[in-house]
């Protein structure tokens, strides 16, 4: 049935995995590793590239998790109480439900709780097919939009409490090409296929399995806050696109580190520095269009009231030793020996401060733009040897990255007439240089504080901006029926 379904969207491209890791501290080798927004107004075609999603998206390199044991595959299977024939169901349809049951229960693999589709009042349907039928699809509507889209909204964290269109188009077809049993495929498909997310849904089994049989409070108290970390980041995997493109950029806040990547598979993975508690770094997506070697540094207002200030009223003379320009607010130069520091309040700060490039420029030889809202960028740095830290939330939100050229080099594979020794010469040059991309690249800033660990197991990073319990809360809200 995935098959014949498949043979429907042949022209479209199949689904992206992807891989998120950590500068791991682990000695086991690292395995190289090979969803968004849906508008109203559904095309053919758009139901077409989401019915992709049946056909495969299956990983080759890891198996997928256990399929757990229902209550009711067990009263199914119990070998002195054979099951006996529905009368009311056809033979060869109740098969069918059962799978969709099945797969509905299977929501708990997924960090989601089955009784939130209604998983008991299905199951107390058995006696009026019709009804069971209809209540099977309602909850599949939803679960399906909640695997591939997220339970929760990402910018405002409110639940999803109906169906997405597509997942209703959705339904129509595969229910009319397969009936239930290729419903109960689909759901499954509809979830994550990244490495990552497999790894996450591989220890949620885990964690679940022991927590089962552990009667120790405390231990099971243990198991039980693991399984809300991973839960809370399953569902940031659902916030990201089903395709990360062929080549992308992903930073990873809580790691600290940004990797490159390449058909799915990291290339690099750079040591990298995030905003300081009270100056967090974003996780937003968006394209890197350019890069600037040897860029001036233009001071955003807030930094240069609340840091450069109270600098050069300790220390004038560090203006010209940093390289710092003064300008008005009109653009025209100030000299800074003309003004008193001490008098200059940062409430009405009345200049415009530029760094010139330089080894004490603040972003180093380069900057890598992908211009967006939160005036966050990727670039080097003139303070080094702050990379040695293992907690490493030091910036005002850009994020620093070592061996910054090396990631320019890559990214400009591909761009005319800019290999490394054109780059090191530009570099060599001190003048500002900029060179477009001959193809944007996908950059994501991501949160996950659960990652694969390349050693078959999961590595729990510490919540360094507080921002998992804010996101478990609103898993946990009340569903409303």
């Amino acid at each position: 049935m995935a098959t014949h379904i498949a043979a429907l969207v042949a022209p479209i491209a199949g689904c992206q995995t992807a891989f998120m890791t950590h500068e791991t501290k682990t000695k086991c080798p690292a395995a190289p590793h090979s969803r968004r927004g849906i508008s109203a107004g559904l095309s053919t075609w758009l139901t077409a590239s989401l019915l992709i999603l049946v056909a495969g998206c299956v990983h080759p390199d890891r198996p997928p998790p256990p399929a757990a044991t229902t209550a009711q595959e067990t009263e199914r299977t119990k070998p002195d109480e054979p099951t006996l024939p529905d009368a009311s169901i056809p033979e060869d349809v109740k098969p069918q439900r059962d799978a969709l049951v099945d797969a509905i229960a299977r929501l708990s693999e997924h960090g989601l709780d089955p009784e939130n589709y209604g998983l008991s009042h299905i199951l107390s349907l058995s006696d009026d097919p019709e009804a069971q039928g209809q209540a099977e699809r309602d909850a599949w509507r939803l679960a399906a939009t909640h695997l591939a889209h997220g339970v929760v909204e990402p910018g405002t964290l409110h639940r999803r409490r109906v169906a997405e269109m597509a997942e209703n188009a959705m339904l129509m077809q595969i229910d009319a090409q397969g009936g239930p049993a290729a419903l109960a495929t689909a759901l499954d498909r509809l979830a994550p296929q990244h490495p990552e997310y497999l790894a996450l849904r591989a220890e949620m089994a885990r964690q679940q399995a022991a927590m089962a049989v552990e009667t120790d409070p405390t231990a099971r108290a243990s198991h039980a806050a693991l399984i809300d970390q991973l839960r809370v980041n399953m569902e940031r995997w659902r916030w990201l696109p089903q395709s990360l493109g062929p080549r992308y950029v992903i930073a990873n806040i809580p790691g600290f580190d940004v990797a490159s990547m390449a058909q799915d598979t990291v290339r690099a993975r750079h040591t990298a520095i995030f905003g300081k508690m009270n100056r967090e770094t974003p996780a937003f997506s968006d394209s890197i269009e350019y890069i600037i070697f040897n860029p001036w540094w233009d001071v955003p207002d807030s930094i240069a009231r609340t840091d450069k200030l109270p600098l050069f009223r300790r220390d004038p003379g560090v203006i010209s030793r940093l390289g710092y320009r003064v300008l008005d607010r009109q653009g025209k130069a100030v000299n800074p020996a003309d003004i008193n520091w001490s008098e200059v309040s940062a409430a009405s700060f009345p200049y415009r401060l530029r760094q010139a490039p330089g080894p004490a420029n603040a972003l180093g030889q380069v900057k890598i733009m992908f211009p967006n809202p939160h005036n966050v960028y990727l670039h080097d740095t003139s303070e080094r040897s702050l990379f040695d830290a293992d907690q490493r939330a030091f910036s005002s939100g850009c994020i620093r990255v070592k061996d910054p050229l090396d990631l320019a080099a890559w990214l400009l594979e591909g761009t005319p007439d800019w290999d490394r020794t054109r780059i090191d010469a530009a570099v060599a040059s001190r003048a500002e240089t900029r060179v477009d991309l001959l193809a944007p690249v996908p950059v994501y800033v991501v949160y996950f504080t659960a990652i694969d660990d390349s050693c078959g197991g999961v590595r729990y990073l510490p919540d360094s901006y507080g921002r998992d319990e804010a996101v478990l809360a609103a898993l946990d809200s009340p569903v409303l029926r």
